[in-house]
């Protein structure tokens, strides 16, 4: 798994298990082979967008700012389509991946307690 932004108490392979376990491969037929790769890739891009947008600081710990979910998903697709040298086509397919990804990372995050549930 990468040396990417980290997140204090974030376990990326216990992640990358838990949100694959969570991915409906079958919604995603177009992307078959790619769908790990991608994940390990969003988990990334992700923590890296909590970095940037000071959601999380530099040594992990939490941030003062609160994370957008929508700036989120389209930095996370725009990264994504951008390191897979994607057509606009494949980008749009890649984008619902990265929708289920955001709700199983979601998930992992209440799951070990780093995040309170939105409801």
């Amino acid at each position: 798994m990468s040396d990417g932004p980290q997140m204090l108490g974030y376990d990326r392979d216990e992640a990358l298990a838990f949100i694959l376990r969570r991915i409906n491969r079958r919604e995603h037929m177009e992307l078959d082979g790619m769908i790990e790769r991608l994940v390990v890739q969003a988990i990334d891009a992700d923590l890296g967008f909590m970095h940037k947008t000071g959601v999380l600081k530099d040594d992990g710990s939490a941030g003062d700012a609160y994370y957008e979910g929508d700036d989120a998903f389209e930095a996370i697709v725009e990264d994504l389509a951008e390191r897979n040298a994607m057509s606009p086509e494949q980008a749009v397919k890649m984008a619902s991946l990265v929708d289920d990804f955001m709700d199983a990372q979601q998930a992992y995050l209440e799951y070990c307690g780093l995040v309170q549930d939105e409801d």
